[in-house]
């Protein structure tokens, strides 16, 4: 009789091995970003990959002498007409991803799009239109909605009495590109999907030299209040991401999507502050806290920041499993009117 641990081993392993597609899917880009953190989820799940479009014929070059599998090209065309192809990825140059999106799409091909998707919201508008009219999905890259800790806040904030929050996010200088769309995208858009929708009630800006801005915001959900800081004064190297939530019955406390804490409250009685009157010990339940010394699946960070997550449910729902598309261009609509206010 087989050893029960080497039974329950071996059935992991073989829903590893036998994972597969019915469909091929093509990459577009090949930067620091996909090679990083989504090309390594795209190997962990066996992912058919037939074509990666580069924007050079040398770096195409090099994808077709280094990856037997793979065929390395410039003509995006080519990937739009080839009927085998179920899916494309796309982390190219940000200003490029709007009209990649919308090409695919009307070709009858599924698309993740790294953020950011478009940079107007008549542009979102479009492809939703497309998306509406051709019925096939698109899954805009914003990871944090797929976060290990994300997705225990929204199985228990809906159960909460919020009171108020405080996030801050800070990052290090970005001279390159447009950071509210590219950058502060992911804050504006993270508390939008864990509280709703929200109007600013005020908002300062304050920049510090080229690609160093930091914006503080105050945000009001119906009845709950929060206050946000967004920076790119702090540094790449110790990004800084914090979230505290106030709720009636305790506090949760989230750091860089790597721990989330849950401190319950001493209750009040005829509204007296109990642990003003006894002396109560602390406690701190541990809902989510990464193991650096075992690499196991659940404390790799490319699944805890979200990145496996959201790739593996645009393959599911490419290929009609069950799946649910938490960044659709029809759920991000607040975050580009919220970005849009800030950026007036």
């Amino acid at each position: 009789m087989r050893n029960p641990l080497e039974f329950f081993k071996h059935i992991r392993k073989k829903k590893y091995i036998q994972q597969s597609y019915s469909g091929k899917y093509a990459f577009v880009g090949i930067g620091n970003h996909s090679i990083n953190n989504l090309y390594p989820v795209l190997d962990y799940l066996n992912v058919p990959l037939k074509y990666i479009v580069t924007r050079t014929g040398e770096t195409a070059d090099l994808v077709n002498q280094n990856y037997s599998s793979v065929i390395g090209l410039t003509d995006y065309k080519q990937v739009l007409e080839d009927p085998e192809i179920n899916g494309i990825l796309i982390c190219a140059a940000p200003e490029s991803h709007y009209q990649l999106t919308k090409e695919a799409l009307s070709r009858g091909k599924h698309v993740f799009t790294e953020k950011p998707l478009c940079f107007s919201s008549r542009e979102l508008d479009e492809i939703k239109r497309i998306t509406e009219e051709t019925g096939k999905v698109c899954l805009v890259g914003l990871q944090k909605r797929y976060s290990t800790c994300s997705e225990i806040l929204m199985k228990r904030l809906p159960k909460e009495n919020i009171i108020s929050y405080n996030y801050t996010f800070g990052v290090g200088g970005y001279p390159e590109g447009d950071m509210f769309r590219d950058v502060f995208i992911h804050p504006i858009d993270w508390i939008s999907f864990l509280f709703g929708k929200y109007e600013l009630v005020s908002f300062r800006k304050s920049m510090q030299g080229k690609g160093l801005c930091t914006v503080f915001m105050q945000t009001k959900h119906k009845d709950m209040i929060g206050t946000v800081e967004m920076s790119t004064s702090y540094s790449w190297n110790y990004p800084k991401e914090t979230l505290s939530i106030n709720t009636q019955k305790g506090i949760y406390e989230m750091i860089n999507h790597l721990q989330l804490i849950y401190m319950p409250k001493p209750s009040n009685i005829m509204s007296i502050p109990m642990d003003k009157v006894f002396n109560f010990v602390p406690t701190k339940e541990y809902l989510f806290d990464t193991d650096n010394f075992l690499p196991a699946f659940r404390n790799n960070q490319l699944v805890s920041q979200g990145y496996f997550n959201e790739i593996n449910t645009f393959l599911n729902l490419c290929e009609h499993k069950k799946a649910r598309n938490l960044s659709s261009p029809e759920k991000i609509t607040h975050t580009y009117s919220i970005i849009e206010k800030l950026t007036k």
